[in-house]
């Protein structure tokens, strides 16, 4: 006998629009979700815990703790054991996976041993299951009422701290690009990696020498001390942009890809 993947849940496509969404695939901040796997293995007892989104082919892991380091962050779909947990909401618990006939004959049972494994469905607020977040063992276990309750609990922590950042993206796409589409009333001749220097500058970000130039050349700003100082003409411009504290925050963090910047600079511009 060999192991069978789980069916495909009915809504799966939408679920992957949602898992798509997120916008954490193949992103590595693992600082970010550590604390689920943390406080999972410490409610449980268990020696390994992990967390991760599945999209249309893979498994890709948020954080994971008990795991050794040569375990790759994703895997391939069909492969998991936390396909079986897409199929409804509720936590999938298997005490002696040995015994279920689901799981085995996976290699997890197969080759390592895993015997306990429980899966919390990640779901967002409009129904859509994104992941899990899991503890397995090398022995039979049991979880009380309790600590399904709570791990479930921290299953939606997790899914709203998803969605939180999904606004927050979006919140800063819109604000940079009210601030791409005022620079370019403002300055219609203005390049693509000259606009990518001036808001550099704007926000405070280092920026080399040849940037330097660029913006002394616009004329927001002149050289004090052998430092650019923005001038008056980059107070009221900085003004027009309307770059209070907030907006300079998100920007900021937008400017951590260069290229996303560019590109979409580009697009505003065509």
């Amino acid at each position: 006998m060999i192991f069978q993947p789980a069916q495909i849940p009915n809504n799966d496509k939408q679920r992957i629009e949602a898992v798509l969404r997120t916008g954490v695939l193949d992103i590595k901040a693992t600082e970010l979700y550590d604390v689920y796997c943390f406080i999972a293995k410490e409610i449980t007892g268990c020696p390994v815990s992990w967390t991760g989104l599945i999209d249309a082919d893979r498994q890709f892991m948020l954080a994971r703790d008990g795991f050794p380091d040569e375990v790759p962050f994703e895997m391939p779909r069909k492969q998991t054991l936390c396909q079986f947990a897409l199929e409804n909401r509720k936590p999938l618990i298997v005490n002696n996976m040995k015994k279920d006939k689901r799981f085995m004959y996976h290699p997890a049972v197969t080759e390592i041993g895993v015997l306990f494994y429980a899966a919390f469905p990640v779901i967002t607020s409009d129904g859509y299951t994104l992941g899990t977040l899991c503890v397995s063992d090398n022995k039979v276990r049991r979880l009380s009422k309790h600590i399904i309750k709570l791990l479930t609990n921290l299953a939606s922590k997790l899914a709203y701290q998803l969605e939180v950042q999904v606004a927050q993206r979006q919140n800063t796409a819109e604000s940079v690009i009210t601030v791409l589409e005022k620079l370019i009333i403002k300055f219609p001749d203005l390049s693509v990696s000259d606009g990518v220097s001036l808001l550099k500058f704007m926000i405070n970000n280092i920026i080399t020498i040849e940037e330097k130039e660029k913006i002394l050349k616009i004329g927001i700003a002149d050289t004090i001390d052998g430092n650019i100082i923005l001038n008056k003409s980059g107070r009221i411009l900085q003004e027009e942009l309307n770059l209070n504290i907030g907006t300079l925050k998100r920007m900021k963090n937008v400017m951590s890809d260069e290229n996303e910047l560019m590109n979409l600079f580009q697009k505003i511009k065509d």
